[in-house]
């Protein structure tokens, strides 16, 4: 009889393990079965983002695409119109200058008709004319040929007052070192002193050599020599043909 009971016990033992271990196995599949639902649902969210996404870059691609139409068809009728304004600009301009030179011609041979009557007439003007414009020509060169001798004149006199005080200070200086040179018995200061004159009188002579170089006040066909150091030379090559005395001659 205990036997028999025990061995009921282990029967229903058996019996509610096998039933934990199937609901355990139950509820592993269905744990497993509710990750693939959820599993499939993720991949069928991202699946209809990415869808979605799409659909929105094609609705953009297609919007620049309509824009970028709209713009070329917008640009085409604005070439086509200024096109149509040019021709239209060119036509009146061509017209308006067939109606110019209608009217040039017309006023032409009016003229035309209006010298032949007063040939002599004009031929009169046209002389005194050009003997008024010969006339002011010739005042306004002689007015430049004296501005340009009255400054060649101070140039030369402004140079020689230059050289003429550069000279006086420098015997001035001289005359100082000389009188230095008497009172001083110091070697090394008569040395000093010494090559200081030899200095003074080394500018002395340069200048005494640019007064020597200087031209002198002398009438070359009404006009005064510049210094030495101004004056152009003609280019070479350039024969002057000038009249000789001739005021507007470039090369005198």
């Amino acid at each position: 009889m205990a036997e028999r009971q025990e061995t009921s016990v282990m029967v229903s033992i058996q019996e509610i393990l096998r039933d934990a271990q199937s609901r355990e196995e139950q509820e592993k599949v269905a744990t497993e079965q509710r990750a693939r639902e959820a599993e499939q649902r993720r991949l069928e969210d991202i699946r209809r983002k990415q869808e979605e996404e799409a659909a929105r870059l094609r609705a953009e691609e297609q919007d620049r695409e309509r824009r970028a139409f709209e713009e070329q068809k917008r640009q085409a009728e604005i070439r086509a119109l200024q096109e149509a304004t040019v021709h239209r600009a060119k036509a009146e301009a061509e017209a308006h200058a067939r109606l110019a030179e209608m009217t040039s011609r017309q006023d032409h041979e009016r003229q035309l008709h209006a010298l032949s009557q007063d040939k002599h007439k004009k031929r009169v003007q046209m002389i005194a004319i050009g003997l008024g414009v010969l006339f002011a020509i010739c005042a306004v060169g002689a007015g430049m040929f004296i501005a340009r001798v009255t400054d060649q004149k101070n140039k030369a006199e402004q140079y020689a007052h230059q050289l003429e005080s550069d000279k006086q200070e420098n015997e001035q200086k001289q005359a100082q070192l000389r009188a230095e040179l008497e009172q001083t018995k110091d070697p090394e200061k008569i040395a000093a002193l010494q090559s200081q004159l030899e200095e003074q009188q080394r500018k002395l002579e340069q200048i005494k050599t640019q007064q020597a170089q200087t031209p002198e006040r002398k009438a070359v066909g009404g006009t005064f020599a510049a210094p030495a150091h101004t004056t152009q030379k003609a280019s070479p090559g350039k024969p002057c043909n000038c009249t000789p005395g001739d005021p507007l001659c470039s090369c005198l």
